[in-house]
This record gives C-alpha cells, structure tokens and sequence, in this order.
C-alpha cells in the first residue's frame, strides 16, 4: 500500500520518531523509513517544537493539578504550538513545491 502525505506531514512524522527514540521508546523499523528521505530545512524547526509539545504534554498529563491555573497555561501553550506547528509545517509544502497540504479552519 502506498499513503501519499504532504512535505511537512512527512517531517513532522519523522521529527515525532526522533523524538520518541531519544525517549526510549522502540521506532527503529518505523524510523527506518524516514531516514533517506529527510533533508529539509523544516525538520530541525519541527524537531523543536515538538520537543516542546512532548514536555508540556508531560507536564499536563503527570505534573498539574486538574482545572488549575497551571493547567489552563500549559494547554494554552500547547495549542499555541500546535499552531506554529501548523504553519511551519504549510512553509515547508510551500518550499518543497508539495502536492498535498493540511488544511485547517482555525489559523
């Protein structure tokens, strides 16, 4: 089976598998895959904000209480990031001419 996806899906993907590697968790087959395919500027910005997804999504799951104030900034960051994500991951189907390209409502 063969799965077209956009430019930044693709590296967004393979940033998320880096990032679970270096985390501990067994993605070497998955990541396979990836590795001859991802030379783009984009991938270490990805890299970045999804380091940061990963932390804060840590911290909203195991290190606030619920319905605090905490928690309401840490789920605002998060979205804000997402964001970015988002419009990181359009720049890089703009850059790599990409016949594909999320869509989204909100940003």
């Amino acid at each position: 089976m063969k799965i077209e996806v956009s430019i930044g899906d693709y590296l967004d993907r393979y940033s998320i598998l880096a990032i679970k590697k270096l985390n501990g968790l067994e993605v070497d087959e998955e990541l396979k895959s990836y590795q001859e395919h991802s030379l783009s500027p984009y991938l270490m910005i990805l890299k970045s904000i999804n380091r940061e997804l990963w932390k804060l999504e840590d911290v909203k799951r195991k290190g606030v209480k619920r319905y605090s104030k905490k928690e309401s900034d840490t789920a605002f960051l998060i979205t804000q990031l997402n964001d970015l994500r988002h419009l990181v991951k359009k720049k890089a189907d703009i850059f790599h001419n990409s016949k594909l390209s999320e869509k989204k409502s909100y940003v």
